[in-house]
């Protein structure tokens, strides 16, 4: 057994969360797949369709909230995680890689998002999408209860005394009006009433 093999195994790992960052690990390698499916998509000469577009965009987000409820459930032990190398790590040939793990600040990219999204929810009033849902909601209630659902009619229209005379189709042919069995029979065959033969379209 090698050297760095002996100092390794001496090292205590019993504390690491392996199960906290697998499950971290997993839900990234997921939005990482799908992220970079999208870019692919989006560089082609031709756009896919928008149903395809969508589809990606929705997995796309159900991934995030799936990454989001992760951390959230795992954020005191990840929190309390602390990435330092051990004595035999090779620190010449995998700087970049330490330089990453070991980094406390986020990346210049992503500090200017966040100071992107921090300008933009400035503008934003929550207060005012309430006031919204509970103006949406009222109008709701004033249009449904301006409306006798079971006919044509609305509920002024009703109490003034006007009549719900349906939408017009005969039910006999008293006054020359068709029957709703020969509008049906006509619909289905194309027989007018009084006529056996059925109406063509001239050429």
């Amino acid at each position: 057994m090698s050297a760095e093999g002996t100092e390794f195994d001496k090292a205590d790992v019993t504390s690491v969360p392996v199960h906290e960052l697998e499950a971290l690990r997993l839900r990234l390698t997921q939005l990482t797949h799908s992220l970079n499916g999208l870019q692919g998509q989006i560089q082609q000469a031709h756009l896919p369709s928008w149903p395809a577009l969508h589809g990606q965009f929705n997995v796309i987000l159900t991934q995030l909230t799936s990454l989001s409820a992760t951390l959230a459930t795992h954020s005191e032990v990840l929190r309390k995680t602390v990435t330092y190398p051990l004595p035999n790590f090779p620190t010449v040939t995998q700087q970049g890689l330490l330089t990453t793990l070991l980094r406390k600040k986020n990346l210049p990219e992503v500090e200017e998002w966040i100071k992107e999204g921090e300008e933009i929810a400035k503008d934003i009033d929550l207060s005012k999408d309430d006031e919204f849902c509970r103006w949406a909601n009222k109008m709701v209630e004033e249009f449904r209860d301006e409306h006798q659902w079971a006919g044509f009619l609305t509920t002024k229209e009703i109490e003034s005394g006007k009549r719900d005379d349906g939408i017009g189709i005969k039910k006999s042919e008293s006054d020359g009006g068709w029957s709703i069995d020969e509008v049906l029979k006509y619909m289905s065959t194309g027989e007018i009433k009084g006529q056996k033969e059925s109406v063509g379209i001239d050429q």
